[in-house]
């Protein structure tokens, strides 16, 4: 409930006075009335409680009420005052008014009558008047101290009716020499149509924003800005309130960032491998410029499509997708897989957010078949030079056993003098197989050691031509049909005798490969880099299954038939090629064929 009234009544007639508490005591809504007889006393009341109205006898002992209107309203300014007197003086009505008193009674016939509503009226229009003080001066407060900078124009003239202080600060204007200027001598020339567009638009659609408009500041430079404005009605006169927000600490973040993510994209187009950013449905979001050439995508198209559909051109997730996982853990996977005849290493990391599992990851895909297959060379290059050095002592050791079975064989064979054919049948057999071990000796050993034939320039065209007249007879008794495409190719400084067994061993592997028949393609050409020659050798044979092709250049590794091939032909050919610099690959699909590249270092100059 809200409290009575609270009126203080100076009245030095006690017997009216009383009267008076009587009279508004007994008012709907009842008033709560105190009363004082003289000025002190009237001074004593205030200072202990809250009225809210005062009534002043024109007439009190100790001074007028005028006198006392005065002293009231120094120190109690809102206080709303009814003077009241006997007489009927319009010159005391006037002062009293012009003092601050807020209404005037002349102790006439049922003034009394009239006082309840009189103290009523006065009460609720200084109620009235303290708010409305309170919203101006709220707005005051609001207007001048707010952080954007605020204009007040004129909307016919645009003239500057009133800014706040932040729009002082901004273009280092007084308030006086504000209000001087029209809006539009704020702007840089060069965007006085923007500036006209904008405010026409907000006179017509009541509210309107431009962004960055210059504002010119009184020693001359440019500040940025954004402005918004609307449009108000104050009775007849038309308003438009601009509010301006300095943006030069904004432009300078956003040239921070995107110097930033100039950085950033420089960085990330400019790593050689493949990177891309997935969502959680294997959705592209971005990728580098390496991952586009790779699919073959621009940045709008390869947002539309999903990582194994870019990469792989799957229809379906990898079998063993590291993304999956990532997704599901919240922690980086990594996965080695194959596509084709290619190797790619697969790293996926999280990007993390503050709600537990990641919504993005970044895929780190890098093409490692080379690597992988330089690796195997290694490898297989280590095998090699450790079996050479173990067959080399290996030989060693078996030239005195096959030298004592030979001296006991022959020894046998003198004594015997042809009596015994069987025997002597025997003996034969156990002399080819102690030179069949010899030449595999030879062999070893020749191979083990480093060579020092006599090099020189060979025209590989003549020396393939004539390899293959060597073999010409077996190749049509096997049905297989040579096909020659030598290419205009330089010659290469290599030991003659070298390269042609060489050729021999792969040219035979390959006839024996085709029991049935087929084509065998010889092809010569230069690599682009022109300093390399390439000999290709291709069969239509059954191929080498890959477990087989990992062993093909071990010592004694055939899938000959018995007493059909040693297993040491490509061994030879390798550690041949191996030492007068060259190389020896090998290309092979179950039921397709095989083919062996021959790699020879181009011939420039001549050894001193």
């Amino acid at each position: 409930m809200s409290r009575n009234p609270q009126v203080l009544v100076v009245e030095d007639d006690v017997q009216q006075a009383r009267y008076f508490r009587l009279l508004l005591s007994r008012y709907d809504p009842p008033f709560d009335v105190d009363l004082a007889s003289d000025a002190p006393d009237a001074f004593a009341k205030l200072s202990a409680s809250q009225y809210d109205i005062l009534t002043i006898d024109y007439h009190l002992p100790s001074m007028t009420g005028i006198e006392l209107l005065v002293q009231i309203k120094k120190k109690y300014a809102h206080l709303p005052v009814i003077m009241v007197t006997g007489q009927g003086d319009e010159r005391i009505a006037v002062e009293a008014m012009r003092q601050g008193a807020n209404d005037y009674l002349t102790k006439e016939r049922q003034y009394l009558e009239m006082m309840p509503r009189v103290l009523l009226r006065a009460i609720r229009e200084n109620n009235l008047a303290r708010q409305l003080d309170e919203s101006r001066r709220r707005y005051y407060e609001m207007f001048h101290h707010a952080n954007v900078a605020i204009f007040v124009i004129d909307a016919e003239t645009f003239h500057i009716e009133q800014m706040n202080q932040s729009a002082q600060q901004l273009l280092g204007l007084s308030s006086d020499l504000g209000r001087q200027k029209a809006f539009f001598n704020l702007v840089s020339p060069d965007q006085q149509n923007l500036i006209e567009n904008l405010l026409g638009n907000i006179k017509i659609k009541g509210r309107a924003t431009a962004d960055n408009v210059s504002l010119l500041h009184q020693d001359k430079r440019l500040i940025p800005t954004d402005v918004s404005g609307s449009y108000v009605k104050s009775g007849e006169h038309g308003l438009i309130e601009l509010f301006v927000a300095d943006i030069r600490e904004k432009l300078a973040i956003l040239r921070q960032y995107q110097i930033s993510r100039q950085r950033l994209l420089s960085l990330f187009n400019g790593i050689t491998d493949l990177i891309c950013v997935l969502a959680a449905d294997y959705k592209l979001q971005m990728a580098n410029k390496r991952y586009l050439e790779f699919t073959g995508h621009n940045a709008r198209s390869i947002t539309e499509k999903k990582c194994y559909e870019a990469l792989f051109n799957r229809s379906s997730p990898c079998d063993i997708c590291p993304a999956l996982k990532t997704f599901e853990t919240g922690m980086s996977n990594f996965i080695e897989t194959y596509n084709g005849d290619r190797i790619y290493h697969i790293w996926t990391f999280p990007m993390q957010t503050r709600y537990g599992k990641p919504h993005y990851l970044v895929e780190y895909t890098k093409d490692v078949t080379e690597e992988k297959n330089l690796e195997r060379q290694l490898i297989q290059a280590e095998k090699l030079a450790s079996i050479g050095l173990l067959s080399s002592g290996i030989a060693h050791e078996l030239r005195n056993p096959l030298n004592i079975i030979e001296t006991a064989r022959y020894s046998i064979e003198t004594s015997l003098d042809h009596k015994s054919p069987e025997i002597l049948q025997k003996l034969s057999i156990i002399k080819s197989s102690i030179r069949r071990a010899s030449a595999i000796i030879d062999n070893l050993l020749q191979f083990s050691r480093h060579s020092h034939l006599k090099k020189e320039f060979i025209d590989l065209t003549s020396l393939i031509k004539s390899t293959i007249s060597l073999l010409y007879k077996e190749m049509m008794r096997m049905n297989v049909q040579p096909q020659l495409m030598l290419g205009d190719t330089p010659a290469v400084y290599l030991n003659l005798d070298s390269l042609k067994q060489v050729f021999l061993n792969i040219i035979q592997n390959a006839i024996q490969a085709m029991p049935h028949g087929g084509h065998l393609r010889v092809r010569s050409l230069l690599s682009e880099d022109k300093k390399w020659v390439n000999v290709e050798f291709a069969d239509d044979g059954p191929g080498i299954s890959p477990e087989n092709l990992k062993h093909i250049f071990t010592p004694f590794f055939t899938t000959k038939a018995p007493k059909e091939g040693t297993g040491l032909g490509l061994y030879i050919s390798y550690t041949l090629l191996k030492r007068e610099g060259g190389d020896i690959q090998v290309e092979s699909r179950v039921d397709k064929g095989t083919l062996f590249r021959v790699l020879l270092p181009v011939g420039t100059d001549i050894p001193a």
